[in-house]
């Protein structure tokens, strides 16, 4: 496998040296697509949010910053994510506004508190069940709470048509899963824009 797969890799399931380093390209990256996705979700105060993949914990550290009275639950797969976000967030952790899980959605718990909004961030094309998860995100959702998922491809060969083709099939995962209100946004970005598809849970 050669070290450019290697990295690859470290983007689905960040582990070791090479996951940390995934991790500060990711913080860097993200930070402005995390910004605009929690920002479209318009929190209120108070509001229960949950973020899928928060990777290095650049979104959980924006949510706490500008929306001092949101309460905020993380899942991710990978132990080294959940050790940086941990790291970045332990003032909010400390605080009891910020707890954080590894593993996938799948493993949350059904009785837990249901969440005002949800989101995630270049992470819905790396889970195994994209419309299975939606749907346990769904059922764990109040009612006419609302979800964004913000994607920016950076796959070899990738152009602004394929952000419009990945809108267009995130809008019908989330229409499979039963989501409504549908809507996606093209955000112009550098070296490809990236997409939010925003949509309700259905009362």
């Amino acid at each position: 496998m050669s070290f450019r797969q290697n990295i690859f890799e470290q983007f689905e399931k960040p582990e070791g040296l090479l996951g940390k380093l995934a991790g500060k390209i990711m913080s860097s990256e993200n930070k402005e697509l995390n910004e605009w996705t929690i920002s479209a979700l318009q929190p209120g105060a108070g509001d229960r949010l949950l973020e899928v993949g928060y990777g290095p914990g650049v979104g959980i550290e924006f949510v706490c910053s500008s929306y001092p009275s949101c309460h905020i639950v993380g899942y991710d797969v990978s132990h080294v994510m959940k050790k940086q976000a941990e790291s970045r967030n332990d003032s909010f952790i400390k605080e009891g506004r910020v707890e954080l899980f590894e593993g996938p959605i799948t493993s949350a718990d059904k009785h837990t508190p249901k969440f005002d909004g949800v989101y995630t961030v270049n992470s819905i094309f790396i889970w195994n069940d994209p419309i299975g998860d939606l749907k346990k995100i769904k059922s764990l959702m109040k009612e006419q709470a609302r979800i964004a998922v913000t994607l920016q491809p950076h796959e070899k060969g990738a152009d602004d048509d394929t952000t419009k083709e990945i809108g267009r099939i995130i809008s019908l995962y989330l229409k499979e899963a039963g989501f409504s209100h549908i809507s996606a946004s093209v955000k112009n970005m550098r070296p490809v824009d990236a997409v939010i598809v925003t949509a309700a849970k259905p009362v």
